[in-house]
């Protein structure tokens, strides 16, 4: 794995407050979104950015997953919506959802005394993965609805490479920013060196923010919000941040 070099890079506001205001919800998911992390992660940062870049103040409320979903599908107490989501067809039903945020391949985590070589999910046949109650698995569920494989659901990220670790799972599903963090800011140098990835990417996970259909408003601010990461994507604030994920500024806890 590579070494992750961590930089003091100053919090310095990239734009300035707006004075239209959006409520979204979070839950933790380092180094992606944390009330922890400066500046709320490298996804809040960027889904704040792109809002201000449209005059638009973005506040955050953080809950644990379940409840955050829930909050911004109701839309109760001014919420607009949650940060950030992969797509299902049942999700839609009561969201609009964004350009992507975050483009991602998930890998396979194992460790290197149980290597796993595969190319198709019949591959896995007979494996336990770990996996989080929160998250969607499309490729895998569809595999564990054939009775191919086991996702055994307990933990966050933390907990699942516990186990792991313990040799009650086989692997773990995750993108590499997720992953590393955990690997490089919970574990020593000799248990990481004990869980490498698997080459074979399982899916590209693409997520979303997400705006509930209740709010006559949201469509419009959809299409605004997408405008705004168009903008930081041309004058370089989406770099800067991406640079920032890079180089394990998100991964300093305040």
């Amino acid at each position: 794995m590579k070494k992750i070099v961590f930089l003091t890079l100053a919090l310095i506001p990239i734009n300035t407050a707006a004075e239209e205001i959006i409520k979204l919800t979070s839950g933790e998911w380092p180094p992606h979104l944390s009330m922890h992390l400066p500046e709320d992660g490298f996804a809040a940062a960027m889904v704040r950015e792109a809002f201000l870049a449209v005059g638009i103040t973005v506040n955050y409320g953080y809950y644990p997953w379940k409840r955050a979903y829930h909050i911004a599908k109701n839309g109760s107490s001014g919420w607009h919506g949650s940060v950030v989501w992969l797509y299902t067809d049942e999700r839609a039903k009561s969201f609009y959802y964004s350009d992507p945020v975050i483009t991602e391949s998930g890998f396979l985590y194992y460790l290197t005394s149980k290597p796993i070589v595969w190319k198709s999910v019949e591959d896995l046949e007979g494996m336990v993965l770990g996996g989080t109650s929160h998250t969607v698995y499309k490729r895998l569920e569809r595999a564990e609805s054939q009775n191919i494989l086991k996702i055994d659901r307990a933990g966050n990220y933390d907990v699942l490479f516990d186990r792991l670790l313990a040799k009650r799972i086989d692997a773990i599903p995750n993108i590499k920013s997720v992953a590393d963090y955990y690997l490089y800011t919970r574990y020593s140098q000799k248990e990481r060196d004990k869980v490498t990835y698997s080459p074979t990417a399982i899916e590209t996970r693409v997520y979303h923010l997400i705006l509930n259909k209740k709010d006559p408003n949201n469509q419009k601010y959809i299409e605004r919000f997408n405008k705004g990461l168009k903008i930081i994507k041309e004058n370089g604030t989406y770099d800067l941040l991406l640079h920032r994920l890079e180089t394990g500024y998100f991964y300093q806890n305040h």
